[in-house]
């Protein structure tokens, strides 16, 4: 009877395996800051490190739009605007996310304190 897996076969799944594995330890291990930015026509009005947000809070930039800020994530949570797409954009939580209430002109942005430069998904 002949064997399905010979030992070079086996070895080959196992190092594929491991060298898979090894592809997520940097995102386990992340000790990432990460900095929310939140702009008003251009201008930063607040800053805030979403790793340091020990109460959540909300607070409002401008009449009629309100941010939620937890820990590790921040968002939108009530918008002026009739469409309230902002709102739609959810919880940012990695680095190089945004997003923008363009009728109020307000944009938040994450950013991150490691040296990538870019992740892909």
């Amino acid at each position: 009877m002949k064997k399905l897996f010979g030992k070079a076969d086996i070895f080959i799944i196992i190092s594929v395996l491991v060298l898979s594995l090894l592809l997520f330890i940097p995102g386990i291990f992340n000790n990432n800051n990460l900095i929310a930015t939140v702009y008003s026509d251009g201008e930063i009005i607040e800053e805030i490190n979403l790793n340091e947000v020990e109460v959540p809070r909300t607070f409002s930039p401008k009449d009629g739009t309100e941010i939620t800020v937890e820990k590790d994530r921040i968002r939108f949570s009530a918008a002026c605007c009739k469409d309230e797409l902002c709102i739609g954009s959810g919880w940012l939580s990695k680095k190089g996310q945004t997003a923008a209430c363009l009728p109020e002109r307000i944009v938040i942005t994450i950013k991150g304190t490691d040296k990538t430069d870019m992740m892909t998904y």
